[in-house]
């Protein structure tokens, strides 16, 4: 079986997208071992940082909470790299997919279909394709939030009428139940959340300081392998 964690991130009311990172059982693991130990590494100079401590990216990069507001900024950019890194390493597939809600409405649709069923869409063919001979199924694992029930709709909608777009799909292989989970639980999820945040600020935010802009390319270095079609692919429609 394969496992796909799903994470969102959104800007404002311009722009939405959904990331998952599909991956195999062995490599779940191995995944959270390996940001168990780069969290375990920067303890060594940061104690705040027990072992629980959530990978979010809009808290590490905004400071919002402890522990991160009291780590300087270099320090969670690194933290944030290392985290990339393990995840790029590990092998994982990794798919966003955004929908940039401006854009699509300048097309001129008449009733434009909204951008978090589009985007859900979009993620979850890409899921859905991942699976070989060797996995005849796939465990969608989603963050539990107060989009969870939406999930859940769009998801049964797809299994009886299938997806949008020219290349509809009902979904065969991915189970036919959704987990939803705390995501300070599941390392994994949290690897999906890093992904999608970056995309969504390389994408949306127009960086004023050189310095910034420097750190978010080396941030998305670090996991731009695993972009990679056909490992992984982040896109914005249209």
């Amino acid at each position: 079986m394969l496992y796909a964690f799903v994470d969102e991130s959104e800007r404002d009311d311009t722009h939405y997208f959904l990331g998952a990172t599909v991956c195999t059982e062995r490599q779940r693991d191995l995944l959270t071992r390996e940001m168990d130990a780069v969290m375990e590494k920067h303890r060594q100079a940061f104690p705040s940082l027990t072992p629980d401590v959530e990978f979010h990216g809009s808290t590490m990069m905004r400071a919002q909470e402890e522990p991160w507001r009291s780590i300087p900024l270099r320090a969670r950019i690194a933290i944030y790299r290392d985290a990339l890194l393990a995840i790029e390493a590990v092998g994982t597939r990794v798919y966003v997919e955004g929908v940039d809600i401006h854009g699509q409405r300048a097309r001129g649709y008449p009733n434009p279909t909204p951008a978090r069923e589009l985007a859900f869409s979009h993620l979850f063919e890409r899921i859905d394709a991942c699976c070989g001979q060797d996995e005849p199924q796939i465990q969608v694992v989603a963050d539990e939030h107060h989009t969870s029930e939406v999930s859940r709709s769009n998801f049964a909608k797809y299994r009886n009428v299938g997806t949008y777009g020219y290349r509809s799909s009902y979904l065969p292989h991915i189970h036919q139940t959704i987990d939803f989970v705390q995501s300070h639980t599941v390392r994994a999820l949290q690897a999906a959340d890093l992904v999608t945040y970056l995309y969504n600020r390389r994408s949306t935010v127009t960086e004023s300081d050189p310095r910034a802009v420097l750190a978010r390319d080396s941030m998305w270095a670090a996991i731009d392998p695993a972009m990679v079609w056909p490992r992984g692919r982040a896109r914005t429609w249209p």
